[in-house]
Order: C-alpha cells, then structure tokens, then sequence
C-alpha cells in the first residue's frame, strides 16, 4: 500500500486543499508504464514525457490533483510507491468498472467533490471509461482534458 513519506502510516491517502475558484475542482492524471526502478512519490515514479506534461498542467492549474493508477487506485502525488507492472485496459470490465467505483470511493474520502463540481480526467479510454459514471453518481461533472490526452486506452497503469 502506497505510504505518505515521513508520516510512517500505511494510510494511503491525505486530505487535499480546497479547491481553487477555478471552474475544475480536482484534476485526475494516470500515472503510466514508464517508472523510475526504485520507490519514489507518486508524482516522482512515472517519467513518460506524457506523464510529465500532464503533471505540469495539473500543477499549474492550483486545484487538487491526484494520480490513478491501476494498480493502485486513487494515488495522491506525495505518495510513495515501488515501481509495478499491471494493466487496467487489460482487466475485465467488471473489474475495470469496480475499480472506477474504488477510485469514486477513494476520492470522496480525500475531496468534497459533489454537485457542481467538475473533475477533469487526463488519461487515456479505459480510465476514463471506467471513471465518468462513479464520478457522475456523486453529482460532479467529467471533463476530458484533451492536452496530452490518448485515446487509445493503452495506458497501463
């Protein structure tokens, strides 16, 4: 279970700031299949130039974001996490839909994103797939974010 440094839990999550007067509330980036090979933050751990761009406009825009892994789920950019290897476009799409249900969950606990929200997904088909209806059922809004944005759904973690 990924750890917050320096904290010494196992709690995997921390509660973010309010978000901004932006009209997104809360950014979601995937995390990808290019990894440091030791353990590092979250935000650390994926170097894909894709990973890389889409971490910088998320952390220009000065709203809350967080990274959804795969493997993981939810993950905050603090977080860290030892390289893996694991596939969310290749799992079934019953777990792929039990795990979008997880990440809702996991963001609920960290973020009071509800109606008038808006959370905005940078990552690939299956995630976002997997990712609009639980967010959708908590009252929020999906954006796609289109810079950097694949849409084949080969983004694997």
């Amino acid at each position: 279970m990924p750890m917050r440094p320096g904290r010494g839990s196992t709690a995997p999550f921390a509660a973010s700031s309010p978000p901004s007067s932006s009209a997104v509330s809360v950014i979601l980036v995937a995390g990808g299949k290019a990894q440091l090979s030791k353990p590092a933050t979250a935000r650390d751990l994926y170097v894909s130039p894709l990973f890389a761009r889409r971490r910088a406009r998320a952390e220009a825009s000065g709203v809350p974001w967080f990274i959804v892994s795969g493997r993981w789920g939810l993950l905050d950019p603090g977080d860290v996490v030892a390289p893996y290897s694991f596939s969310l476009a290749q799992q079934s799409v019953s777990y792929q839909r039990a795990w979008g249900r997880f990440v809702a969950e996991q963001l609920c606990l960290v973020s009071s994103v509800g109606r008038g929200d808006v959370v905005e997904i940078c990552a690939g088909a299956a995630y976002a797939a997997a990712l609009t209806a639980p967010i959708e059922y908590l009252g929020a809004r999906v954006r796609r974010a289109t810079v950097g944005t694949s849409d084949s759904g080969h983004e694997p973690r």
